[in-house]
């Protein structure tokens, strides 16, 4: 099985993996900012690890079928796990545990819909991609510490509520191109450093 990782695309997918669990432990540790910050690293893998599968060639049918497993999978991690816990984390009330459950139902939901539809023959998919959460979770952290502190415990689900409705509406979102891309993984490296810096900061 770990022979498939040797795949370039599969590689990339699976250090983004990496980065998605190392920021579940700092984040189950209290440590928000930082474990935002390496999912943001998991975002900047997944939108490369596209790219590189694209423009491979002679990649086998296994490698392929190996690596659209493990993307849904980073997907599922960093666009669901990591805002569930967080959230969950800085609820303090009994019902953080349940709204964790379904923000994981609704990111699985979106993800097996997905898998089985697809992008149009226009190139949009249904549904607001789970990509989008975790740089509004960090933008509501970077807010939080460096322009007025949030009752994150309101502010969170209450904004987290409806954006999650939105994944599993019939939205037609156009698939990405090469600016998306970019503002992508430039959000995703300010965000990050952002993150990291008030995190020493508050340290």
């Amino acid at each position: 099985m770990i022979a498939y990782l040797s795949d370039r695309a599969n590689s990339v997918t699976a250090l983004g993996i990496l980065c998605s669990g190392a920021g579940i432990g700092l984040a189950v540790r209290g440590n928000y900012e930082a474990g935002i910050a390496l999912g943001l690293w998991a975002i900047i893998a997944d939108d490369v690890d596209g790219a590189i599968a694209r423009r491979a060639k002679n990649r086998t049918m296994a490698a392929k079928a190996i690596g659209k497993s493990l993307d849904g999978f980073s997907d599922l991690i960093f666009g669901s796990v990591i805002p569930a816990i967080v959230i969950a984390s800085v609820m303090d009330f009994a019902a953080s545990g349940v709204f964790a459950a379904y923000l994981l139902l609704i990111g699985a939901l979106r993800l097996a819909y997905f898998d089985y539809f697809g992008l149009s023959d226009e190139g949009y998919s249904t549904g607001l991609p789970l990509s989008y959460d975790l740089p509004v979770l960090a933008a509501i952290f970077l807010i939080h510490r460096i322009v007025a502190p949030l009752e994150l415990s309101v502010v969170l689900p209450a904004i987290f509520l409806p954006l999650s409705l939105l994944h599993i509406a019939p939205l037609k979102i156009k698939a990405s191109g090469t600016l998306v891309h970019v503002l992508t993984i430039a959000i995703a490296i300010i965000g990050s450093a952002g993150l990291l810096i008030t995190s020493g900061i508050r340290a």
